[in-house]
């Protein structure tokens, strides 16, 4: 790869100067760049500049600079051509964001030599149907969320799978997570963390008054229906935190495996397993040290 395409978080200051670093290791190693459109706004770069909406027949590849917060938002607004990207974290944990600063310079190298492999993520359809309004879709990588706001209420979910009822919810809201998903918001309502290599769903109830009622692994070929039962006015279903459709009693959320996928480049250097390791800060010498073993 030779035509590679770079966007970052124009927020933030550092993030600007970490582009321009970017770009003169990939120009240095005889690669060609071009600019996503506000970035190249920010920083006054002239010529080859891309919309994400419309990137164009020349890119072959984007590095996302921030944290997975943008490279989520980055995917959503790529359209239909799903453009493999490297995820370079700026910002915390950054899961899909796995390589550091530190490691750019041989990532960058690694993906003009053709070394880095694509790893595709699965992605989710969530339609939202309901009485006296049209169905509206959304896309999500880690997570649909029906959630309530700042009211005390919760609220009451019928889940189905394929048709058939599983359970009512009572609760303050349900996750249903991808496994990319399960080390996201899942994991902060004690979810379990699933490989991204592992066909599944996980169905996460938050708060929930029974206690019987657990998080609940399932089959990614699976169609899920939550049927809203009864909601506070402030109820919702988002996706990544990032998109929302309001809701009310009676509507139904149906969510099934999407064709789409999100295609990340990953090291050959380390596996899911070490970067789980980093970044949730297991185990380790300093570990041990710090409980006076050796």
């Amino acid at each position: 790869m030779k035509t590679i395409g770079i966007v970052a978080n124009i927020d933030k200051q550092s993030t600007l100067y970490e582009a321009r670093r970017v770009a003169q290791l990939i120009k240095k190693a005889s690669g060609t760049v071009f600019w996503e459109k506000e970035l190249a706004a920010t920083l006054k770069r002239p010529g080859g500049v891309f919309e994400l909406e419309r990137p164009g027949r020349d890119l072959e590849a984007l590095i996302v600079l921030g944290g997975d917060g943008t490279l989520i938002s980055v995917f959503r607004r790529l359209g239909d051509k799903r453009l493999p990207v490297l995820g370079v974290n700026l910002g915390g944990l950054g899961f899909l964001t796995e390589f550091t600063l530190s490691g750019v310079p041989s990532a960058v190298e690694d993906l003009l030599q053709g070394r880095l492999k694509v790893d595709p993520r699965a992605t989710l359809d969530c339609r939202l149907v309901g009485s006296n309004r049209s169905p509206r879709s959304l896309i999500a990588v880690n997570e649909v969320v029906i959630g309530k706001g700042g009211l005390a209420r919760v609220i009451r979910v019928e889940a189905r799978i394929d048709g058939r009822y599983l359970t009512t919810y009572t609760a303050d809201g349900v996750i249903l997570a991808t496994p990319t998903g399960s080390t996201a918001y899942s994991m902060s309502a004690l979810g379990p963390i699933v490989s991204p290599r592992v066909g599944c769903f996980l169905i996460n109830p938050i708060c929930p008054h029974a206690l019987t009622n657990r998080p609940l692994i399932i089959a990614d070929d699976r169609v899920v229906e939550f049927h809203l039962i009864s909601a506070p006015p402030d109820t919702f279903v988002t996706v990544d935190g990032q998109a929302g459709l309001g809701l009310r009693s009676g509507d139904v959320i149906r969510v099934k495996k999407s064709r789409d996928r999100l295609r990340l480049f990953s090291s050959p250097r380390f596996s899911y397993y070490e970067i789980l390791r980093r970044k949730l800060k297991w185990g380790g010498s300093s570990h041990y040290r710090k409980l006076g073993k050796k």
